[in-house]
């Protein structure tokens, strides 16, 4: 198995590079204002100024957006290039438009550091070495996919490599992770918290995994919002230890009390300040979730190239549709299977495990519905904000899909799906994205 991990790795780090390097500059979703970011933050002057004391690298940041024509594939009234004029006249400007409350330095550092390994080199080769960054991001992603499966299913061969493959063949997702956002460094920290928490739930907890998850947890909140689901996820084990000492709750109850109010003191402002926001909302009374906003979730999840400008033909999203609701039934058939085993010791931490997964899935993805529908707007509808749980997603799939493949055929099953979902990814990104950015060529 050691070998195929290994493989798996490679393909994840080859084909990384290869979206990194076909994909042009700037053409992904909030990647120009992201770099800025990730660039300022290796200095304390740059990460505070604005677009009317910026440093002298925003004209050479501006200058390159017109250079790689980044206007020519979004839906969106071309500026035209004037020198001098301040950079955010081109793109939004984090540290302006949220006014210092996004993200933050360290975070942004651990992305953009390999500039430090060019400083005066061009932008273009500066992103491109942070894009670098974020594919080895994916790898590790990939990496920490193979560890969780096979915690909880150690001797299911068809799951511990089929997750890792789907992940691996997502296009949108490999497009994503070889561009430069932060969401690529919360979805590493998220992956790796879910880890923790599954490998505490299936082998029991010690003080160096409770401080891995919990600082794992903590720095993605403060990378970026779409982590905001993690305190929910690790208040499942709670309830699952609450439960199973719950003759002894006057002492837990104490120390959930603390670890919450812990979690508040060290909570990002913006998590603060969001919560506010949605508490005014539900107050508020109207709700109203556009369609839009569930329709480009599913579809921007598995391929939707550029700044979700390049949609595929509507055959293949539904062909997804209808994929992802086999293994819907799947799950029906799962549960069905194990009903004798719910209550059984042998089988509780495993299905914890599974349950404390699916919390987590449930409420990253009911966030962006729930905030689009309070809110009354169609901001936060791209698959990209539920990459976080992109994990346990994908394994939900597998293991609903692994319902239907006879036992006899798991190792044909396995490479069928394998080869399906290269074919699938090969088309998107040489029948959709290279066609779309080079056609002008």
């Amino acid at each position: 198995m050691s070998k195929l991990l290994y493989l798996l790795l490679a393909l994840a780090f080859v084909r990384g590079v290869m979206y990194a390097v076909l994909i042009p500059p700037w053409q992904a979703p909030d990647e120009p204002g992201q770099f800025e970011r990730a660039k300022a933050a290796l200095s304390a002057q740059d990460w505070i100024s604005t677009s009317e004391n910026g440093p002298t690298w925003y004209d050479d940041l501006g200058q390159s957006l017109f250079a790689f024509a980044m206007w020519d594939f979004l839906d969106a009234e071309r500026p035209s290039y004037e020198a001098g004029k301040p950079l955010n006249h081109y793109i939004i400007l984090y540290n302006e438009a949220y006014e210092g409350q996004y993200g933050s330095r360290p975070t942004y550092a651990v992305i953009g550091w390999p500039i430090w390994v060019a400083p005066e080199s061009s932008i273009v080769l500066q992103l491109y070495l942070v894009r670098l960054n974020t594919v080895l991001m994916s790898v590790i992603v990939v990496y920490l996919t193979y560890r969780l499966v096979q915690t909880i299913f150690p001797h299911n061969t068809f799951l511990i490599l089929g997750v890792p493959l789907l992940v691996l063949f997502n296009p949108q997702h490999t497009h994503l992770m070889a561009t430069v956002n932060n969401g690529n460094l919360a979805e590493l920290l998220a992956t790796a918290t879910l880890y923790f928490m599954v490998r505490g739930i299936i082998r029991g907890f010690s003080w160096p995994v409770i401080l891995a998850m919990l600082a794992c947890a903590l720095v993605a909140m403060w990378a970026k919002a779409t982590a905001y689901f993690l305190p929910f996820a690790i208040a499942t084990i709670g309830l699952f230890y609450l439960w199973r000492y719950r003759r002894r709750w006057y002492w837990l109850l104490p120390v959930f009390a603390i670890l919450a109010g812990l979690g508040y003191v060290f909570a990002p402002d913006r998590l603060k300040i969001l919560s506010t926001w949605a508490w005014q909302g539900i107050i508020g009374g109207r709700f109203q979730l556009d369609p839009v906003v569930p329709i480009d979730l599913f579809r921007s999840f598995w391929a939707f190239p550029g700044w979700v400008s390049l949609a595929l033909h509507p055959f293949w999203y539904w062909l997804w549709l209808w994929i992802c609701l086999v293994a819907v039934v799947g799950w029906g058939v799962f549960l069905v299977r194990q009903r004798h085993l719910i209550f059984s010791d042998q089988t509780r931490p495993q299905l914890q495990a599974l349950t404390a997964l699916a919390v987590a899935t449930v409420v990253a993805v009911s966030v962006p519905l729930v905030w689009s529908a309070i809110t009354n707007t169609i901001v936060y509808r791209q698959g990209r904000s539920i990459y976080p749980v992109i994990v346990p997603i994908s394994l939900f799939l597998v293991l609903g899909w692994y319902q239907f493949v006879p036992a006899g055929w798991r190792k044909e099953g396995l490479i069928t799906m394998a080869a399906a979902l290269l074919l699938f990814d090969t088309l998107v990104l040489f029948s959709y994205a290279v066609p779309f950015f080079y056609s002008r060529y």
